[in-house]
């Protein structure tokens, strides 16, 4: 993804920033979306992906992913960091974005596919669009 400067500012601007499983790393998820949030241009869209912090994330994105299927390794994620939908959706909208669209993302684990989805419970995506 190419910059632009906006200017007078100083920051480099984006028309679109996505962050894709990586909410349910950082030590301050307020600081985080922030910082995303001031590369977006006006009328430019943000959108992130994470896990909600539900019991059924925990078994299937946790125990099963990390401990069972080893899809990925045993520690990547802690249940306490896993975030629930409000509490991304309020720093994103206090940044200034509307919020688009909140949908749950699912995983084939047959055809290793992803796809949209109306369940929330374990993974899901929210898109926003900064105000031009």
């Amino acid at each position: 993804v190419s910059t632009q400067s906006t200017g007078s500012s100083g920051i480099n601007a984006e028309y679109g920033v996505v962050s894709s499983e990586v909410v349910e790393h950082v030590p301050c998820l307020e600081t985080f979306v922030a910082q995303c949030a001031q590369r977006v241009k006006p009328g430019g869209g943000i959108m992130f992906t994470t896990i909600n912090r539900t019991m059924k994330s925990w078994l299937f994105a946790i125990m099963l992913a990390e401990h069972v299927a080893g899809i990925v390794p045993p520690g990547t994620h802690e249940y306490s960091k896993l975030v629930p939908p409000p509490a991304l959706t309020g720093p994103i909208a206090d940044c200034g974005f509307e919020i688009v669209e909140v949908t749950g993302l699912s995983f084939n684990t047959i055809t290793w596919q992803w796809a949209k989805s109306s369940d929330l419970s374990i993974n899901y995506a929210v898109t926003a669009i900064r105000a031009s």
